[in-house]
This record gives structure tokens, C-alpha cells and sequence, in this order.
């Protein structure tokens, strides 16, 4: 009988210990980067009491770290997978020991701000080398069966890492100062790459782990070499996978949507810094909700069906918090969106291991990961935009009625997302879906 359990399944963890070696590395790597995402800030304003300084190093750390990810996309599809995830988290480690440096004065006897850009952008162009690998080696770990919980498991580490981050380095600011926050990073990265050595070898063309009743297909004797194609062929041709491309386009821009909190918490509860803090903490309870209780999404028929519908309903969503006046009801709202953001995570992560052969899942999941980065830095963009024409709930709503028209334009053009049927078994590698 299948598992009916709607709690998450923890089974990757237990029968994979690679896989136990990555999750626990990449939530210790997460409080790290979220450290710096806190650090870094705090230090440049301190240095040049510019918000434009302040903007410029977020920025060059965003720059880098989207370029990394295309790069770190096509060379895990060229050396091992385990060495390309070793550098990638070294640089990180030693991008972590230069900013340290630097704010104990070790360039000069001073701290500088031109070094806190030079190590923002080595720390987000080596460190994102390995995120590409380290994704694109899953499969060779766990049945693709599997990848529901894996991606509800990375879900929580992202979820439970950035939780963390904020806070450990405040007090480390507020105790010891800033260079002691790239300290404890650097220490943190460490740990992690000692972690990551005892990885077996992840080749490229090592074959998918096999299920438990049986070998799956091996996506790398497909009739023609996957390896030897562009990514624009293979999101042409293997008509899902870039389906879902396409909806995590639209998903990331609706996310930019957050960038007018802080204005609607203004204009429609006097500005409350609690409200915005509020706000911000309930879209994250309800993702760690939908993570902790995705058991049920192995089951689901038509899940790009789901995908979709849950994107069209995020933006109804978005509408009715931009409308609302009353602060517990927006809450509710954003609990429930965060929910549903999640659900499509995980979706859009399970359906591209699925679907794509482990010889080009490098540069997908590379691409993949950079458009996440990138669209919801346009989308920010973009409603900001709105902001600036309406005020911040009119601007929700007109932003989620735009974002509801793409997604319903989705839904109608995208027959072949719609068709997937499950998510139980090995999809087949099949290029031609209509």
C-alpha cells in the first residue's frame, strides 16, 4: 500500500549517508552565508556611511553569485561533480578568512571597503560553483523517487539556516564585532569542507541511484548523448523541463511582491516595524509548514497541474493581502502564500530531477538556480515600480493581477506540464512531449 503520511519523509537521511553529509554541510554553510548576508551590510555602512555602498556590495554579491551559477552549471557537466562541490565550498571558506582579515586591519592596518567588495564577489562567484554540482549529484545518491523529500529536506535547511543567521550574528556584532561574525563564518565553512571530502566520486555519467523494487532507466543511454547538446536544444526538445523553467520565471517575479511590505505596513498600519517583522516571520512559518508536512506530494496526479494552480492561487492571494486592512488576516494570508511557495518549490525541483539525464543536469540545475536568483531580483524591480505609481496596496494588487495573467497564460499554453502524471516513478526521458 502507498505511505499515506502527510508528514515529510525522512527516509534520504537514513539510507544515504553522502546524502547526510550534504544536508548537514549545506545548513551549516547556509548560517554562514547568512551571517555575511548581515555582515557585510553592517561593515560597509560602517566604513562608508553610504546606502549606496550598502546597495553596491549586496549587488556585486548577487552579480557573482548568478554568474557562478552558469559557470558552476557547465563545468558539473564536465569534471566531478565531488571536486567541483570541494572548491566551490573552499573559495567560499577562504572569500570567509579574507573579509575576516580585513576587518582585523590585516590590509593596511584599517579595514577596507574595497577589499569587502573584492571578497563579497570571489565569496559569490567560487561559492556558487558548487551549488550546480551539488543538486545535479542528487540523483546519483537517492532514486529519483526520492527527490520529493530531498527537495523538502533542502527546503527546511534553507528555511531553519536563515532563521538562524540573523540572529547568531547579531550577537556576535554586538559582542565581539564584526570581524569575529567572518570569523565564526570561516570556522563554519571549514567544517563544512571536511564534511564534503568524504564524498564518493560523482561523475557526470555515473548512472542514477536505482529504486528500491528494481533498476530505473539510465538517463545516459539516451539515444542521443544528452551531454553533447546545448541547454537551448534540451529545453526546446525536453518540452517539461523547460515548461517548468518558464513557471519558476513567473514564480520568482511574483516573489518580488515582499519589496512592498515595508510600504504597506506604512500606509495601512502606521508604519509598525512589528507589522513588517511580522510579516516577514508568517511567510516563513507557512514554508516550514509545507515542508514539514509534504508527505503527500509523492501521490499526487498531474502535479504540474498543482505547480500551476498553486501559482495561480499565490497570486489571488497576493491580491487579497494588498485589500486587507486587518493585520491577524494579513498574516493568515502570508501564512498561507508561504505554504503554497514552498509546495511550488519543491515541485519545480522534483519535476527537473525527474526529467532531466544526469549528463545535462548540471547546467540545468545551474540554470535553474540562477534564474531563481535573478527573477526575484527583477521582480523586486518591477514592483517597486508599481510603488511608485500606486500606493503599496494598490500596487499588491495590480502586481498580482498582472503576475495572475502570466500564470493563467501558463496554465493554457503549457499541455505538456499539464500531462506529467506522477512524480512515484522514473519519468522517462522522452524529448518530444507536446
Amino acid at each position: 500500500m502507498p505511505d499515506r503520511s502527510i508528514l515529510i519523509d525522512l527516509s534520504p537521511l537514513r539510507e544515504s549517508a553522502p546524502f547526510r553529509r550534504i544536508f548537514i554541510a549545506r545548513l551549516i554553510s547556509l548560517v554562514g552565508i547568512g551571517m555575511l548576508m548581515v555582515s557585510v551590510p553592517i561593515q560597509m555602512y560602517e566604513l562608508t556611511k553610504s546606502s549606496a555602498h550598502v546597495g553596491g556590495a549586496t549587488a556585486t554579491t548577487g552579480i557573482s553569485t548568478f554568474i557562478g551559477m552558469f559557470i558552476g552549471g557547465i563545468l558539473a557537466d564536465k569534471y566531478d561533480r565531488r571536486i567541483m562541490i570541494i572548491i566551490g565550498r573552499t573559495g567560499a571558506m577562504l572569500a570567509f578568512g579574507g573579509l575576516a582579515a580585513n576587518a582585523f586591519g590585516v590590509f593596511g592596518g584599517e579595514p577596507r571597503f574595497v577589499a569587502v567588495y573584492a571578497f563579497a564577489a570571489a565569496d559569490g562567484l567560487i561559492g556558487a560553483l558548487s551549488i550546480a554540482a551539488l543538486m545535479a549529484s542528487l540523483p546519483t545518491l537517492l532514486p529519483k523517487e526520492k527527490m520529493v523529500a530531498v527537495g523538502a529536506l533542502n527546503s527546511i535547511s534553507v528555511r531553519v539556516g536563515t532563521a538562524i543567521s540573523p540572529g547568531v550574528a547579531g550577537l556576535i556584532i554586538y559582542a565581539a564585532g564584526v570581524g569575529w561574525t567572518y570569523t565564526a563564518a570561516t570556522v563554519l565553512s571549514a567544517i563544512t569542507v571536511l564534511l564534503l571530502f568524504g564524498l564518493p566520486s560523482m561523475p557526470p555519467t555515473a548512472h542514477p541511484a536505482a529504486p528500491p523494487h528494481g533498476p530505473g532507466p539510465d538517463d545516459s543511454d539516451a539515444e542521443h548523448d544528452p551531454s553533447t547538446q546545448s541547454i537551448g536544444v534540451f529545453l526546446r526538445t525536453q518540452r517539461v523541463v523547460g515548461s517548468v523553467m518558464a513557471v519558476g520565471v513567473v514564480a520568482m517575479l511574483g516573489a518580488g511582491v515582499v519589496a512592498l511590505i515595508p510600504a504597506l505596513a506604512d500606509e495601512r498600519f502606521s508604519g509598525d516595524e512589528r507589522a513588517i517583522g511580522f510579516a516577514y516571520a508568517a511567510l516563513a512559518v507557512g514554508a516550514l509548514l509545507a515542508a514539514i508536512t509534504s508527505g503527500w506530494l509523492p501521490g499526487v496526479r498531474r502535479p504540474g497541474v498543482l505547480l500551476m494552480s498553486a501559482l495561480m492561487f499565490a497570486f489571488c492571494l497576493h491580491m487579497l493581502f494588498g485589500l486587507t486592512s486587518l493585520l491577524w488576516l494579513a498574516l493568515l494570508i502570508l501564512v498561507v502564500g508561504g505554504y503554497g511557495d514552498t509546495i511550488q518549490e519543491i515541485l519545480r525541483f522534483s519535476l527537473i530531477q525527474h526529467h532531466t539525464p544526469g549528463p545535462i543536469l548540471g547546467r540545468v540545475t545551474g540554470l535553474w538556480t540562477a534564474q531563481e536568483v535573478g527573477g526575484i531580483t527583477v521582480g523586486s524591480l518591477v514592483a517597486g515600480m508599481y510603488g511608485t505609481i500606486w500606493p503599496a496596496s494598490d500596487a499588491i494588487v495590480y502586481y498580482g493581477l498582472t503576475m495572475l495573467v502570466l500564470a493563467a497564460a501558463a496554465m493554457a499554453l503549457l499541455g505538456s506540464l499539464r500531462r506529467v502524471d506522477s512524480l512515484r516513478a522514473s519519468a522517462p526521458s522522452e524529448p518530444t512531449a507536446a
